[in-house]
């Protein structure tokens, strides 16, 4: 039973679905996250590497003055489209928390963070015929996961001068998926019957970061991390082991104006490693993904940046796991915009971004709304 359970997780096509999460997460680990800030996030991720209170640059830490502490909540609203009809759907979560602070007599700070790394929140619904009897009965069948992947880092920053940043961070991927198998029978004669299971993950990973400035104008942020490979154990038993990817990004920002900040930055992972890891369980595999971003960021008074820039940007990714093999690759478009303040005497502070981002793979799509809120306190 153990064993149908988990094949059944990888490698069932999402016809009729309710989920939470986007009908994308549904097969492999499920679907990424982007470990960014409400203020990155607003960028479209355009400053994901230059931003110290998102998760994908250690190297920034280096520029935590005080301590901070940064949350963010995302709401999405997204309308699925698939073979089995049409559906809308909302969630809630929280993607993003940071601590970090300066280390005393040191050009150095360290920083905890915990980001998403996958989320399988889903339930999917059929309905079909069989002959436990050699009579046909109809039965309604429901399987629903909750839960994904996390990613809890412990990083540190060091500033060499004025131009050169160091970063160093260790993570540990930590998650579960809970499981849950339904069958009505429409005949009075039967019972339901109902099967329970718990998928829980375990690895960890390092990354590299570097920043690298080139006067007060001019930028670049790059960043390396292996996440090695993820154990894979069901109801406590052993079941196999995942190989996650490497990843490699680089960054540029540019300020042309003393008003206007732009940038924007590629991302690379090696996703197709656990390819041949997730066929062996039953999956459809696994791709590489790129995300390509772009924007900026608009401030009309330079003497008080802090308040109320306004940010925007738009960004292009593919998706790694695919919900059937003959269909081209997943993909990803969005653009956002978003503003802030500060306020306190900058110890506090609020970010809203709002995304819209538009999802297809064949004939399978999804178009949403993302609407993000970042709360910054520095004590």
């Amino acid at each position: 039973m153990r064993r149908t359970a988990l094949l059944f997780l990888l490698a069932v096509v999402p016809g009729t679905v309710a989920a939470q999460a986007s009908q994308y997460g549904v097969r492999g680990l499920g679907f990424p996250g982007r470990a960014l800030s409400a203020r990155a996030l607003a960028t479209a991720g355009a400053f994901g590497l230059f931003d110290p209170e998102s998760s994908q640059n250690p190297s920034t830490l280096a520029g935590v003055q005080a301590l901070t502490t940064g949350f963010t909540i995302m709401h999405a609203a997204r309308t699925v489209e698939n073979p089995a009809g049409s559906a809308s759907l909302r969630s809630t979560r929280f993607p993003q928390l940071v601590v970090a602070g300066p280390v005393r007599a040191f050009p150095a700070s360290v920083g905890f963070s915990f980001s998403n790394y996958t989320t399988r929140d889903f339930t999917l619904a059929s309905s079909s015929t069989i002959n436990p009897r050699g009579t046909p009965v109809s039965v309604s069948d429901t399987f629903s996961s909750r839960g994904g992947l996390n990613d809890f880092r412990i990083a540190a920053g060091y500033r060499a001068g004025s131009r050169w940043a160091f970063g160093l961070g260790f993570h540990i991927m930590t998650g579960s998926n809970r499981l849950t198998s339904t069958r009505i029978f429409d005949e009075a004669g039967y019972l339901p019957s109902r099967q329970r299971a718990e998928l829980s993950y375990t690895g960890v990973g390092l990354s590299l970061g570097l920043m690298r400035n080139f006067g007060p104008s001019f930028g670049i942020a790059a960043m390396v991390r292996t996440d090695g490979h993820l154990n894979v154990d069901l109801d406590s038993a052993r079941v196999g082991t995942v190989d996650l990817p490497y990843s490699v990004g680089l960054g540029m920002r540019w300020r042309p104006a003393a008003k206007l900040d732009v940038g924007g930055q590629v991302l690379a992972r090696t996703w197709s490693g656990a390819n041949s890891d997730l066929l062996a369980l039953g999956g459809m595999g696994a791709e590489n993904t790129f995300e390509v971003s772009a924007g900026g960021e608009y401030t009309a008074d330079p003497r008080r940046p802090y308040w109320r820039p306004l940010r925007f940007g738009a960004h292009y990714a593919t998706l790694p796991f695919p919900l059937l093999q003959e269909q081209e690759q997943g993909h990803e478009f969005g653009i956002a915009a978003g503003s802030g303040i500060r306020f306190a005497q900058q110890r506090a502070g609020v970010d809203l971004t709002l995304e819209h981002v538009w999802r297809s793979e064949g004939v399978y799509s999804e178009r949403g709304f993302l609407f993000s809120i970042g709360i910054s306190i520095r004590p």
